[in-house]
């Protein structure tokens, strides 16, 4: 039978640390390491604190070695490696760019932006074509501002028949500012306004 493993002895720097980390709000991870190096500090042996933390004898093991070799920075999670950025400078780079021009400008038929054809667009220039909601989250974190396209139908609207009925209305709007009564006003303008879908 192997003899057990427990911790070095603490100093009191350490061990004053070591209980700070135990109290505060720290990743989970974290303060159940500090647990395991105070327990083992404490004389409880390896198998008897992966019971009480329902984890391997191994993981106990293992923070104790890791502990005795580097100390409290042992107790920190180390740097994952993680998936690599889909969104490189020049990737922002074309999006900016893109923003600053019209479609029309890349021979697009179309001239205004939407976040999909953005999205297209970066998919071809780049190579890589993101989710529109992140594209939209980059967007907002990168300070890029886009005009979303504006439907007027100024143009359906018969230009004589507007002008008439924008100078009644002022006509209307300076009597009432001169104190014209209400009334007076009905006889003066004899004017039936109605709604024409073009």
């Amino acid at each position: 039978m192997s003899r057990p493993v427990f911790v070095r002895k603490l100093t009191r720097s350490e061990f004053a640390q070591i209980t700070r980390l135990i109290r505060s709000k720290e990743d989970a991870r974290i303060v159940r390491r500090a647990q395991m190096i105070r327990l083992s500090s404490q004389g409880k042996k390896a198998p008897e604190i992966s019971e009480m933390w329902g984890v391997t004898t191994a993981t106990v093991l293992r923070t104790i070695q890791n502990f005795n070799a580097a100390g409290l920075e042992s107790l920190a999670d180390k740097p994952r490696k993680g998936r690599p950025r889909k969104t490189t400078d020049r990737y922002i780079a074309l999006l900016k760019e893109a923003v600053q021009k019209s479609p029309r400008d890349f021979g697009y038929p179309f001239s205004s932006w939407t976040l999909e054809r953005l999205r297209e667009h970066l998919g071809r220039q780049a190579g890589t074509l993101l989710n529109p909601r992140y594209l939209s989250q980059l967007m907002a974190r990168e300070g890029i501002v886009y005009r979303r396209p504006k439907h007027l139908m100024a143009h359906l609207r018969d230009p004589k028949d507007y002008n008439e009925k924008k100078a009644i209305l002022e006509f209307l709007k300076n009597a009432r500012s001169k104190g014209t009564p209400d009334s007076t006003l009905s006889t003066l303008t004899n004017v039936k306004f109605t709604c024409t879908r073009p």
